[in-house]
């Protein structure tokens, strides 16, 4: 059982140190990020060790028999240290999280510390990668050395369930709260193989054993830790994949700016500050998306205060008719009204021709005090225009 489900366990300890550690440059100064990307690494490390084949090769090139067993536990043990750094860090003013931070780690370095201690005292000269604790489970050194990992054990799976509960009902993000609590869960469910190991110890002393039980003790500290990785990993993924929605639409709302702002462009040249190969195509660039689409907005504003002048009261009017007589109302109207005026004012201005009666644009009447709802104003007016324009074979060849 322990060789099936400690591969899978692995691979999700891996995955989530690869997403953790893309953004461990940004945030070296961050304590916790720093903890959490080390309980990803530990946490492959003690699974990677624990796998027989792997227990094994570390025997054989080491020369000291069953050293997976301290070095997978220790990797456990400083783990849950460091997962209490992440909610010393997470939930405790800085002074206070510094101090629980030395105190967790502290106690972590002890315990392992005592656990080699313990280990080389016992040397385990008979190779038992599959079933170490049963078979020995009934010498004293053992059952103290498993003892003293598994009180640690137990204290620490203990402590974050009911932290992780607690700070998640006071949390304000839904992605931290349901990531917490999937933790909790996790770190619950871990307890089943505490009870089992804590009976071993008791078993051995009784002269009897617990075999039957070792399946069960593994799943539940497989599948804990799989929802414990996993929990810590939902805030980090969310807010991933909102960064990757989000560039993803402003890619595409450079797209669907184009063709508005070609047609300033070509009207009124100067609205670009600097001219650039993207500029032509439309295509946006690989990097610096968000400068590029407001660069784009600014622009396509610049190009709307050009022709202002033009703007002919008549145009509006008819154009508003048109418009509410075909169902449209609210922001949807002020946008394809204000597409019709650009239409007309760039002819009238490439034309020299200003209006009897000018007006203002229909778009001054939606709200957009921030540059994402201004964004989303011109985005309108930009798929309106776009209906009424027809592309040369070029331009098509271009975009």
């Amino acid at each position: 059982m322990k060789d099936l489900l400690h591969p899978i366990s692995l691979t999700v300890a891996l995955v989530g140190l690869t997403f953790l550690l893309r953004d461990l440059p940004a945030r070296r100064r961050d304590t916790a990020w720093a903890a959490l990307t080390a309980v990803y690494l530990l946490s492959a490390l003690s699974f990677l060790f624990s796998i027989s084949s792997m227990w094994r090769a570390i025997d054989d090139t080491l020369g000291t028999r069953n050293l997976a067993v301290p070095l997978a536990m220790s990797c456990v043990v400083a783990l849950l240290a460091c997962q209490q750094v992440v909610l010393s860090h997470w939930g405790s003013p800085a002074d206070r999280a510094q101090r629980m931070s030395r105190y967790w780690l502290g106690s972590g370095a002890a315990v392992i510390s005592g656990l080699f201690v313990l280990f080389f005292l016992l040397t385990p000269a008979v190779q038992r990668p599959t079933d170490f604790t049963l078979y020995y489970a009934h010498d004293h050194l053992y059952a103290t050395y498993l003892t003293l990992y598994i009180s640690a054990y137990t204290f620490a799976e203990l402590y974050l369930t009911m932290a992780c509960w607690r700070l998640a009902s006071r949390s304000p993000r839904t992605a931290v709260r349901i990531g917490l609590r999937i933790v909790s869960v996790g770190a619950a469910v871990t307890l089943g193989y505490s009870a089992v190991r804590i009976g071993d110890v008791i078993a051995a002393a009784l002269g009897t054993s617990l075999a039957g039980w070792e399946d069960f003790a593994w799943i539940c500290g497989d599948i804990g830790t799989i929802l414990t990785l996993v929990g810590w990993l939902v805030p980090t993924l969310t807010a991933q994949v909102q960064r990757t929605a989000y560039w993803i639409g402003l890619r595409r709302a450079h797209r669907q700016l184009h063709p508005l702002w070609l047609a300033f462009y070509r009207a009124v040249p100067e609205i670009v500050l600097t001219p650039n190969d993207s500029t032509a195509t439309g295509r946006p660039p690989t990097q610096g998306i968000s400068f590029q689409v407001y660069r784009r907005v600014v622009e396509i504003r610049d190009g709307q205060t050009a022709v202002r002048p033009y703007l002919d009261h008549d145009v509006r009017e008819d154009s508003e008719r048109r418009h509410r007589a075909v169902g449209l109302s609210g922001d949807e109207l002020h946008a394809a009204i204000t597409a019709d005026q650009i239409r007309a004012a760039l002819s009238a201005h490439t034309q020299g021709t200003p209006p009897a009666r000018s007006t203002d644009f229909a778009d001054q009447n939606v709200e957009s005090s921030h540059p994402i709802e201004d964004l989303t104003v011109l985005s309108a007016v930009a798929r309106h225009f776009a209906r009424h324009e027809r592309p040369t074979a070029r331009e098509d060849v271009l975009r």
